[in-house]
């Protein structure tokens, strides 16, 4: 297995990739930043969503305890060439608790709380380099499988159209 502790290559992508029905915690407006290769790196510490979260909890930004969180990139982010582990990002955020399983309460960049393991990372990481194989599954071909290729049964006398 690979070491998914890469260097980071920034905090986000410039470009988000949101889905309307899932909450992504680890997108945040960054102040400041620079725009390398489609990636944000640098800017002020905080997103303006944790500044907000950290003064709202009455938590002082230059002081309050922080740790680097860090998660990898999925493919519609950053292309992830087969063989290689995925890119990996990584941000500042202000601690809320320490928990006893070990696991830690943070400000995350979009300023809500979210919980992360003691070692960094937001989810467990990828530790297997993608494989030529991993992406081809048979019911993904046209007409093999999905909706369109299932038989319609009726439990009614009525014709099907």
């Amino acid at each position: 297995m690979a070491d998914p502790n890469l260097p980071p290559v920034g905090r986000q992508p410039s470009v988000r990739q949101v889905s309307p029905s899932v909450r992504t915690p680890w997108y945040g407006n960054v102040v400041g930043y620079r725009n390398v290769d489609g990636i944000q790196v640098g800017g002020e510490r905080w997103t303006t969503q944790q500044a907000a979260a950290i003064l709202q909890r009455g938590l002082d930004p230059l002081t309050c305890e922080a740790m680097e969180v860090r998660r990898q990139a999925v493919n519609a982010e950053i292309w992830i060439p087969v063989g290689n582990l995925p890119a990996v990002f990584a941000f500042d955020c202000p601690i809320i608790q320490r928990m006893a399983s070990g696991k830690v309460k943070v400000i995350a960049p979009d300023g809500q709380p979210k919980i992360v393991f003691a070692n960094g990372w937001g989810h467990h990481p990828i530790r297997r380099p993608s494989q030529p194989e991993d992406g081809f599954s048979q019911t993904r071909i046209l007409g093999a499988g999905g909706s369109g290729s299932r038989p319609i049964f009726s439990t009614t006398r009525k014709a099907i159209r």
